[in-house]
């Protein structure tokens, strides 16, 4: 079994199917399931129209005078089509200098990356942002982000709703 065999049906390359007999719910629904997703450093909102679920957190850096920091921000934004029963997720990451927020901030100053992310990143975490954010140094230095650790939740909202997660490409 291959690498992209491994990806199959996992929201990554494929959709993610919902259990055989489950009925599908409404968008409000699915809407709910996402939003009520928590966990450190995860916040989850509304931009325009789509569904956001963001992992965040202040992280250790170097910069130009030696150690430093930045903001480093992992999301799934979704959008919910009610006549297919679909959720479809694209991933967006950033690293930045500026501490940004929920809601519209995608658009602004910070380049972000599109794209199906896969893998884990390795950082030291100065201080978790979101709704339970840490002033002050949370100093977990060898924190393990994973997307799948983002996707899951997600996918598991959806698929336990009766819809199918379908990853966009762009």
């Amino acid at each position: 079994m291959g690498f992209l065999d491994k990806l199959k049906g996992t929201g990554v390359l494929t959709n993610a199917e919902p259990e055989e007999g489950v009925e599908a719910q409404s968008a409000e629904v699915v809407r709910e399931r996402l939003l009520a997703i928590s966990g450190k450093g995860i916040q989850t909102g509304t931009d325009e129209d789509e569904i956001v679920v963001a992992w965040s957190a202040k992280i250790a850096s170097v910069g130009p005078g030696g150690g430093g920091y930045s903001y480093l921000y992992r999301a799934l934004r979704i959008e919910l089509d009610e006549g297919d029963h679909e959720a479809k997720g694209i991933g967006i990451k950033t690293e930045t200098d500026a501490e940004l927020g929920i809601g519209g901030d995608f658009s602004g100053g910070a380049k972000w990356e599109k794209g199906q992310h896969v893998g884990k990143e390795k950082v030291k975490v100065l201080a978790w942002l979101g709704p339970h954010s840490t002033s002050g140094g949370a100093d977990e230095e060898g924190y393990e982000f994973s997307w799948s650790d983002l996707r899951e939740p997600v996918i598991e909202a959806v698929t336990g709703a009766g819809w199918t997660y379908n990853p966009k490409m762009f």
